[in-house]
């Protein structure tokens, strides 16, 4: 009977309706959300939700063309604000790459900006969108509910609707045409939204997790630019036309020197890069120190180190030895530029970050392997002058300020910060030749 109801007060316009509505009429079409759900359902009657709004997720936009022209005018004081899933590292919609090494941290990682969004929880300080999760296991199957399990026993006690918890995910079968790949993505992404949308409206789908790029979709080479670029563009149309973030669990290039490995049209055609590094080594695979987050590449962010974190165990039950199930989980440490003194730590300055952010960069591309003092641990160091010289390009291209003094003292206050808070090490070879490297 009723198609659509818009320009009026939801709640004035549902009475309305619901007074004039004949019995043998069940359902009501209606663009709206979870409260509108919850009043039709209090009325004894079950709700068709053709659309809803979420936090202003889908709402159109205020058409800003100019008449009889095909092109949007700018207004004074009319503009759009960007929309997160977490607020300063994730869009709303659109592709995020997860990049890292092997036994890096990416799938536990990834497993907990998943609870965080399910429950609704400020990741790392910052604000999210209580969001469901579809998780594409193309690897790792087997893994999925321990980990997710461990997760919420160490970080999250509240059970989230324990009959249909917004937590999804499928092992897909495997095909080798990208496009049948892309299209079956897409089928999956939404039937997953009108499930979340009938057991958990308040916690609609917006994360879709693909473990692994490699894994899941069939690239007949990684390598070629013009391949990866439209790939990635074919994905960002799902992203965007399902208004959901797509993101890609990825691995660094050999000996984590190149970015995201494969073309660079992967990181040029994301919305975002994340990427966790740790000091691995080569043949036990053992992780030394903290592994490092940072967000490489964003859309109206501030890129550089997010926090540095480690892989804790929980027992999550026993199997069927008896024995006990240790799983692991993602325990956060602040990332900050701090005195070794008593009082509160400062979070990093725009110089700060501008300087992690080229180092850590730095180490990727030129980073070798140096023994500290020749007998210590072996670390991955690069020239201080590389750094040096990228950190002086970025500080002006970036807006972080302005060249000459400005660039020069704010690099001196970042390097001294780093090394005064332990965040950095290095040696001096004679004036010319210093190498750094992360702590």
């Amino acid at each position: 009977m009723v198609k659509e109801a818009r320009g009026c007060d939801a709640d004035t316009a549902l009475g309305w309706l619901l007074d004039r509505l004949p019995d043998d009429e069940p359902k009501i079409v209606l663009v709206n959300g979870p409260k509108t759900i919850a009043r039709i359902r209090s009325e004894g009657r079950e709700p068709l939700v053709e659309r809803s709004f979420h936090d202003n997720d889908n709402r159109p936009r205020v058409a800003t063309n100019a008449p009889g022209s095909s092109f949007k005018r700018f207004v004074p004081g009319q503009f759009e604000v960007a929309e997160y899933l977490i607020k300063g590292i994730l869009p709303l919609h659109g592709v995020a790459f997860l990049g890292g090494q092997y036994n890096s941290g990416k799938t536990f990682f990834a497993m907990d900006v998943g609870m965080h969004l399910i429950h609704g929880a400020e990741f790392l300080g910052r604000k999210t969108k209580p969001s469901a999760v579809l998780w594409i296991a193309a690897e790792g199957a087997g893994i999925v509910e321990q980990r997710m399990e461990a997760a919420r026993l160490a970080k999250f006690e509240a059970c989230i609707g324990v009959t249909h918890f917004p937590f999804l995910w499928k092992e897909p079968k495997l095909e080798k045409d990208t496009d049948a790949i892309l299209a079956s993505l897409g089928t999956m992404i939404r039937e997953a939204k009108n499930e979340c949308e009938q057991h958990h409206p308040d916690r609609p789908l917006r994360l879709v997790v693909v473990d692994t790029l490699p894994a899941y979709f069939s690239l007949k080479d990684e390598n070629d630019n013009a391949e990866v670029a439209t790939f990635v563009a074919k994905l960002g149309k799902i992203a965007r036309d399902m208004n959901v973030l797509i993101m890609p669990i990825h691995h660094v290039g050999k000996n984590a020197d190149g970015g995201l490995r494969g073309a660079s049209a992967l990181g040029a055609g994301a919305d975002a890069v994340l990427v966790t590094l740790a000091d691995i080594h080569p043949t036990t695979g053992q992780v030394t120190g903290p592994r490092t987050l940072s967000l490489a590449k964003t859309r109206g962010g501030a890129p550089g180190p997010l926090t540095t974190f480690s892989i804790n165990e929980v027992v999550i039950g026993v199997d069927r030895d008896g024995e006990d199930i240790p799983v692991g989980y993602v325990q956060y440490a602040p990332l900050e530029a701090s005195s070794k003194g008593k009082g509160k730590s400062k979070p990093l300055s725009r110089g700060d970050r501008c300087f992690f952010a080229v180092l850590d960069e730095t180490i990727l591309a030129h980073g070798k392997e140096h023994r500290v003092h020749g007998d210590g641990p072996v670390v991955r160091a690069v020239s201080r002058e590389v750094v040096r010289k990228e950190f002086a390009r970025r500080y002006v291209e970036d807006g972080s300020g302005n060249a000459g003094s400005g660039e020069r003292s704010a690099w001196k206050r970042a390097f001294d910060n780093a090394m005064t808070a332990g965040s950095v090490g290095g040696e001096q070879f004679n004036v010319e030749n210093a190498l750094i490297w992360r702590v």
